[in-house]
């Protein structure tokens, strides 16, 4: 999704049973946070958790944290408004035009160690085929023909 996940350090992947403990631990959480809301489209888990390579990073870790982090991604209507509880996250940029960049990050979100970071995407440009095959060629589903697993929580 962006240059720097190139240069992650080494992760020891957990064992499947546990990252099913947190997947759910996680979802049960982003759900008790976000819903309901009748402004939420759809909301996709996507990244290490889905694809079972959830972890621990070697010192000094990866974007602040020693752990995989849960990667949200949530379509909402266009006069969505974004929980203040969630911290703006400068460098998840999957698309040119910034006003589509909106990564959040809140930090210690599953039992005060992982990280969740929500990616929303607005209903005017979940449609817009330039935007879905830069999301797409960004790691996002946003298309039925996706490569892409995800799981979708809402």
């Amino acid at each position: 999704m962006e240059e720097h996940t190139n240069n992650r350090p080494k992760k020891t992947v957990f064992k499947i049973e546990e990252i099913e403990q947190l997947r759910t631990k996680a979802i049960e959480k982003i759900r008790s946070k976000l819903l309901p809301d009748d402004k939420i489209i759809k909301i996709l888990l996507i990244g290490s958790a889905v694809k079972d390579i959830f972890g621990e990073y070697e010192s000094p870790g990866f974007r602040g944290s020693l752990f995989s982090d849960f990667d949200f991604i949530v379509f909402v209507e266009d006069d969505y408004e974004i929980p203040e509880w969630l911290d703006r996250e400068p460098t998840g940029k999957p698309f040119p035009d910034d006003e589509l960049n909106l990564a959040y990050r809140q930090k210690n979100f599953v039992g005060n160690k992982y990280d969740v970071e929500v990616f929303f995407i607005r209903k005017s440009n979940m449609n817009d085929p330039k935007i879905q095959e830069l999301g797409e060629q960004a790691g996002i589903p946003m298309t039925s023909s996706t490569k892409h697993k995800f799981l979708v929580v809402f």
